[in-house]
């Protein structure tokens, strides 16, 4: 993919390039604005667990070892692999032992985790927001995958993922973008088309770029510029579990944004074959757990 600077220095007649102040990236098929371009890069520890958990015959010791080596890290995985988020039965002291007891999946699910935490930092309410609307898609997209055959933890992972375009201009465009997800929209397109608006690409593009910049597998990419379009037989089964994880999480109340349009849980699931819409989950059943899983992430 090609890629050039926009607003690129003009030559002055000394033969000198004029200082300017902000430098766009455009890609082949979009403008990336450059503060989005300058957020740090996503946790050097979680982008290792994920290029090594590639290998499905990776040694596990490996992976304990790399996260071993940044120990507030590796702590704050233990922290998570012994909460109700993941619902482990036995508290876990020590971390090569996490990673024997919890595989390959549970431990880059964790990582991402707390990576995530990490970057969304303190933030305010709209970043907190955001984040909550992320971390709910992501227990519902665990809940519902057995119905498609996917790990549980692939399909957290991936709805963890799926919004980071979002908190991705919130910390690097807050002034921009915040009144836009403050204020109600009549469905999600009039909320990409108002994002574009604000700082020329919406957060799905913004996701999409983020993870093929930090380098992550090319699922990754699909999910976070995927998750808007509509529900489709022929969609793969981890973008398929995403897509109605975010509708189901804003139909249950952990909106990242106000609709005036919001499909409501019931009407969610009728887009489903019938067979798949009756093995879900009672909508209070799955709103309770998602607030239980939630409070332990938050804590």
């Amino acid at each position: 993919m090609s890629q050039r600077v926009v607003g690129a220095p003009a030559s002055t007649a000394a033969g000198h390039s004029a200082p300017v102040t902000e430098q766009d990236l455009v890609t082949d098929t979009v403008t990336i604005p450059v503060k989005l371009c300058n957020l740090p890069p996503f946790h050097s520890v979680a982008n290792q667990v994920l290029s090594l958990s590639a290998d499905p015959n990776i040694d596990l010791r490996r992976l304990a070892f790399v996260m071993e080596g940044d120990p507030a890290f590796a702590a704050e995985v233990l922290f998570l692999a012994n909460s109700s988020l993941f619902g482990f039965t036995s508290r876990m002291q020590v971390l090569r032992h996490a990673v024997a007891i919890l595989g390959l999946d549970r431990i880059k699910a964790l990582a991402i985790t707390v990576a995530m935490r990490a970057f969304m930092g303190t933030g305010g309410p709209v970043i907190r927001t955001c984040w909550r609307h992320s971390a709910a898609c992501a227990v519902i997209a665990e809940e519902i995958s057995v119905l498609f055959d996917i790990s549980g933890d692939r399909a957290y992972t991936m709805g963890i993922m799926h919004d980071i375009g979002r908190l991705g201009l919130v910390k690097s465009y807050s002034a921009d973008i915040g009144p836009v997800l403050t204020r109600e929209h009549q469905d999600t397109e009039a909320l990409l088309k108002a994002e574009r608006e604000a700082v020329n690409v919406d957060h799905g593009i913004a996701g999409s770029w983020l993870v093929k910049n930090w380098e992550f597998p090319a699922e990754f990419h699909e999910v976070c510029a995927r998750h808007h379009e509509p529900l489709s037989d022929a969609d793969p089964a981890l973008l398929k579990i995403v897509k109605l994880g975010c509708r189901l999480a804003d139909a249950l109340g952990f909106s990242a944004v106000v609709f005036r349009d919001s499909a409501a849980y019931a009407k969610v699931l009728k887009n489903l074959p019938p067979h798949i819409a009756r093995a879900f989950p009672e909508e209070e059943e799955l709103r309770d757990n998602v607030n239980r899983r939630l409070a332990a992430l938050e804590s």
